[in-house]
Formats: structure tokens, sequence, C-alpha cells
């Protein structure tokens, strides 16, 4: 490899979500040639061993691409290495991660051979009534996640009942004549997360390298993520390579697309912050409301609700962050009783595995 430090990208692959925790992480390891699977406790160096194993083959010259934790953002979930289509992933997610070809494609690491079990048993009262804290947390905050989202979609309605079909029709295909002048790819992530500190997005920089964005500005319900999905569908048709980049609040809803091979993003900055750039498109999708939609009208008859669903995401970013302190006291049991230098040689030696089947293609 190159002596040029390699890129590195970080992407959200989960979220707390409407439908409670969510991962793309099982997506995006579907059709990788190698994946190997840590399994163990919060605190058992699993986060601490993916980000150096990615940083050490950064300095290498590979291109890295991280996958973000929700439950605590500065702490990867997975690391990405494109040029080997191999990944590293933590096992032991909310929605645990199994082996679907044990010994054949994906190799499962258990960090539990690597800690002091006396040290661990000593431990066991706090341990249980931790982990038990964390679960009726992280399930209360998922309670109070669903009804934010009924609001939300009430909220919306108040809008969608005003939108004009025909001028959408007439938007869709000016922009289907502007982006797009073979087989598709396609990937999943998460735009932004909701976390215990909050909502983190990092659409900015995602699409930073992106030479054209169109930025859909517009109430909630005016048509702006179903607009960057019919968009989505013309580029699968066209073999376009496309990142989807979710709401990490409902999974379902699009906030960004990326044209990869056309360096072009198609944002839906509705509940984001996004600086614009000299050479972003904006649409404001008010325009494509009938006439007699009255925003003043809207938001008068949607300021209760909207005040509900702000108390609902407030609360359960309570939750989460309860959940999260019970989740630092839990680390510090478990990282105590690890054996960080046998995990240290197991981590370089699973690198010195990696480079080793790096080889140089022959035409």
């Amino acid at each position: 490899m190159s002596n040029n430090r390699g890129r590195i990208g970080y992407v959200f692959t989960s979220s707390n979500t409407i439908q409670g925790y969510y991962t793309f992480i099982p997506e995006l390891i579907a059709e990788l040639t190698k994946v190997y699977i840590l399994k163990g406790p919060a605190g058992s160096g699993k986060s601490t061993f993916i980000r150096l194993l990615g940083e050490s083959l950064a300095e290498q010259g590979y291109e890295i691409e991280f996958w973000i934790s929700a439950v605590d953002p500065l702490s990867p979930d997975g690391v990405y290495i494109p040029q080997l289509e191999v990944a590293v992933i933590n096992g032991s997610l909310p929605v645990p991660i199994d082996p679907k070809y044990p010994g054949a494609k994906e190799e499962m690491i258990y960090l539990g051979d690597y800690w002091d079990r006396d040290a661990i048993k000593h431990n066991k009262k706090a341990i249980t009534e931790l982990v038990d804290s964390m679960i009726n947390l992280n399930n209360e905050a998922a309670v109070l996640m669903k009804k934010a989202g009924e609001i939300k979609e009430e909220i919306k309605r108040a809008t969608s009942n005003s939108l004009n079909l025909e001028k959408i029709e007439v938007l869709l295909k000016q922009l289907n004549d502007k982006i797009f002048s073979n087989r598709s790819k396609e990937k999943h992530y998460f735009a932004s997360a909701v976390t215990a500190e909050g909502v983190v997005n990092y659409v900015d920089e995602i699409s930073a390298y992106c030479k054209k964005r169109f930025i859909f500005k517009g109430p909630p319900g005016s048509c702006k993520s179903t607009i960057i999905n019919e968009l989505a569908q013309e580029a699968k048709k066209r073999g376009c390579l496309l990142e989807y980049y979710h709401c990490g609040f409902q999974v379902e809803s699009i906030v960004m697309l990326i044209l990869r091979d056309m360096q072009i993003a198609l944002i839906d900055a509705g509940d984001i912050e996004i600086s614009i750039n000299p050479w972003d498109s904006i649409i404001d999708m008010s325009e494509y409301l009938d006439d007699d939609y009255d925003p003043f009208v809207v938001e008068t008859q949607t300021s209760e609700a909207l005040r509900n669903y702000e108390a609902q995401i407030k609360n359960g970013q309570i939750k989460l962050e309860g959940a999260n302190n019970a989740l630092k006291e839990l680390k510090k049991i478990y990282s105590v009783a690890m054996d960080f230098e046998r995990l240290d040689k197991k981590r370089n030696k699973i690198r010195e595995e990696l480079v080793a089947e790096t080889k140089p293609e022959k035409f």
C-alpha cells in the first residue's frame, strides 16, 4: 500500500428510532468477503479494538469508513475497509449480530476470553442491576419515541393535505432532466442519530465533496422526502451508485441521497441545521402547496401537537441519558477486569492477516 494516509470517513449506522433501536450493519456486511464479529459486554474494549485497527490500517494507506454508534457517538460500532471488502463490527449491539457462515465468511472473537472471571463474579449484583436498568430505560425511551412519531405524522398531515400534486409532478420532471443528463448499487446509513446527547447529524460533512447539492426546504408534510425517494428510483434505473441516508427518528424517511459517481446530493433540510453553499440549489416546497395553504393557520392548528411532540422527544432523551449513564458504569466494571495487552496482540494479528491478504492486481 501507499505510504500516504488513507481517507477516513464517518457515518451513522444506527439510531434510536420510533421503531426502537435500529441498525443497518446486517445489510452493510451482507455482501462482504470477510467479517470479524466482536462479542462482549460494554467496557470489554470492542470500540477501542475497532478504532485502533481502523486507524492503523489508515496509516498504511487503506481507505477507512467508521460506522458510528447511536448508543455512544464517540464509540464506533464497526470499521469497513473498501479495498479489502472486510469489516470488523460490534456484534453485541442492542440488536445482536451473529455469524451466518461461521468460519467461512465470518470470524467471531469473544472478548470474554480476555477478562478476569473472578473480578466479574465479584461485581455480579452491580452488573445485573445496571443491565436491567439499561434495558428498562431503553424500552421506556422507545415507547416515548413511538408516541412522538405518531404526533409527527399528525403535524405532517396538516400540510400534506394542501399538496399540489400537479406542481410536484412538474418539479420531479425538471429535477430528473437536470440531474440525470449498469447495474445500480446502493448502501443505507443514517443521516442523523437520536442519542442520549440529542440528535446528532453529519450531513454537511458527508456531502462536503459533492459538486452539486439540491436542498429541499419546507414545513413537515410538504413532500420533501417523497421527492427524494422518487428521484432515487429514477437513479436506480440509470445504474447510479446510491447512498441513502435515513432519518434517525423515522427509518423509512430519507434525509439525504448521494449519487456518489455524479457527486450530487439531495437533502431534506426540514429538521436539520445545514450550511448553504453558493453552488447549492434551494427548492422551497411551500411553493408546491395549494394557493389556499395558510402557514399561520397550520401553525395554530399544530402548535399543541408540536409542543407534545417536543415533550415526548425530550422525555425519551432523558431515558436514553439514564441508560447511557448505566452503560458508563457497566463499562467501568468490565474494563478493570480486561487483559488489554492480550487483546492488543489479537488486534495486531488481525491487522497483519488483512495486510498479508492484500495482493497487487495483475493484468
